[in-house]
């Protein structure tokens, strides 16, 4: 009879919190994945990197059809990912949740898809995707630890905020058969950012992707409105959101997958996986 897998990241902190947990453990990092379709249910424990790089190796060993459903628990320094799974909930709150699923039935899952990034013969998932200021905000604190929730991502949003503020530096992006000078850009499955913010807008299903291009005027005065998803921005030059499945890129330099940093020289391409099953905690 398939039973729970628990995934741990042994650097996320998860022995510091209460888990009863019924069912088989695998440390993240001593070895490759065992076969993910052999279990019931699977319980990722970590932050956003760590769903991002397990998510990655899951589906380069298996269809999305062939994995269980999938919980999440908010273990990592950063947790924007299980925050929008699971409305915000603390850890201990998820924990409580998650024991009737250990031996009775599952709840009725949530079908939601991932972002997949194919650069060259590389294939990367996660839940968000930034370029420009994005990913320069990210990479200010990247060597920078805490053992504080609250301080890194307070220190995310310093980071970013910093770059938004100050002189645009901007990063050359063919896309649409043009290339447009691009200050900031986000593509995201999640409902929900840091803190509620839902900086898109659109109609539709799909991927959520807003660009705030150079000539965009007024970042400081209309950053509350951006990051609230005001469509009227929408009519204002410089500020672009739509919802897609799929996006061509062209670029030189760094953009980041869920708080992970990469560097990119070419096409690139963004698109919507398979979708997967979640359980919310």
């Amino acid at each position: 009879m398939p039973v729970p897998l628990l995934l741990t990241n042994p650097r996320a902190g998860v022995d510091k919190h209460q888990l009863a947990f019924r069912g088989e453990r695998f440390v993240l990092g001593t070895g490759p994945l065992p076969d993910l379709s052999a279990f019931s249910l699977l319980v990722l424990a970590g932050g956003d990197g760590t769903l991002q790089r397990t998510l990655t190796e899951a589906l380069a060993q298996k269809p999305a059809s062939a994995l269980p459903p999938i919980a999440v628990l908010p273990a990592g320094r950063t947790n924007m990912s299980a925050a929008d799974l699971n409305d915000h909930r603390r850890f201990a709150q998820c924990a409580k949740a998650l024991e009737p699923m250990l031996d009775g039935p599952l709840p009725p899952a949530t079908v939601r898809p991932l972002v997949r990034v194919d650069q060259a013969d590389d294939h990367q998932y996660g839940w968000f995707f930034g370029l420009g200021v994005v990913a320069s905000g990210i990479a200010h604190w990247s060597g920078r630890r805490s053992d504080s929730q609250l301080a890194t991502t307070l220190r995310t949003v310093w980071s970013s905020a910093r770059g938004y503020l100050a002189p645009i530096e901007h990063q050359a992006i063919r896309w649409n058969g043009e290339t447009r000078q691009v200050f900031a850009m986000i593509a995201t499955t999640l409902n929900r950012l840091l803190f509620g913010s839902r900086p898109y807008w659109g109609d539709g299903e799909g991927m959520h992707n807003t660009w705030v291009f150079s000539e965009a005027r007024g970042r400081v005065r209309r950053s509350l409105r951006l990051l609230s998803g005001d469509a009227s921005l929408g009519r204002l030059p410089g500020y672009a959101s739509s919802n897609q499945t799929g996006l061509e890129l062209e670029l030189d330099g760094p953009y980041t997958i869920d708080g992970e940093l990469f560097h990119n020289q070419g096409p690139l391409r963004l698109s919507l996986s398979e979708p997967l099953r979640w359980l919310s905690l």
